[in-house]
């Protein structure tokens, strides 16, 4: 019987209209975007996904490109990015204060944070597709001022290597990304 329930709710789950994201896509003026299989750390992109939730597009997208000032060659830049605050397995429950979990102090009162490049640049990318996207939508819009209502990252499939003799390959995991914006500030 048990496994007769779940065979019922694998089908209801196939046949939703919005496959693939977490929510309901609910409101009228709302752009998405989706990136899947992106080949980047989860936690990395959770935690800016944590960051730019909430916030309109156009401060998400400077939001990134102050975090993306790490990557600059010139050291009165790099002084000048923001850190994304890291609060999921950051080591702040712990009395070990030492260890690759644990995450340093920043600069500004966030407490512990890092600076992630690849997934801040893919997300602020994602961004963009989402306001290109609300522009060919509506044209009376303005997407800089679209809210990010929901932003998920999730954990994609392993991809698998060839396995051919004794050499260990790594399996990097993937990630998928989806955003929705709306078209009014909660």
């Amino acid at each position: 019987m048990a496994k007769r329930n779940q065979m019922d709710r694998r089908t209801r789950r196939r046949q939703l209209p919005q496959r693939g994201y977490t929510q309901l896509l609910q409101g009228n003026r709302l752009a998405t975007a989706r990136a899947t299989n992106v080949d980047m750390h989860v936690k990395h992109c959770f935690e800016v996904c944590r960051a730019v939730k909430n916030k309109t597009a156009g401060e998400a997208v400077a939001y990134l490109n102050n975090v993306l000032k790490i990557d600059s060659d010139r050291a009165d830049v790099r002084r000048k990015a923001a850190a994304v605050p890291y609060r999921l397995g950051s080591g702040n429950k712990r009395k070990r204060r030492s260890g690759p979990s644990m995450v340093g102090h920043r600069k500004g009162g966030i407490g512990p944070g890092r600076y992630p490049v690849k997934a801040s640049r893919s997300i602020l990318k994602l961004i963009e597709s989402a306001m290109e996207n609300a522009r060919f939508q509506y044209e009376d819009i303005d997407a800089e001022e679209m809210v990010i209502s929901h932003i998920a990252a999730h954990r994609g499939p392993i991809r698998r290597g060839r396995f051919h003799g004794p050499v260990v390959v790594p399996r990097p995991a993937t990630t998928t990304v989806s955003i929705w914006k709306s078209s009014w500030k909660t």
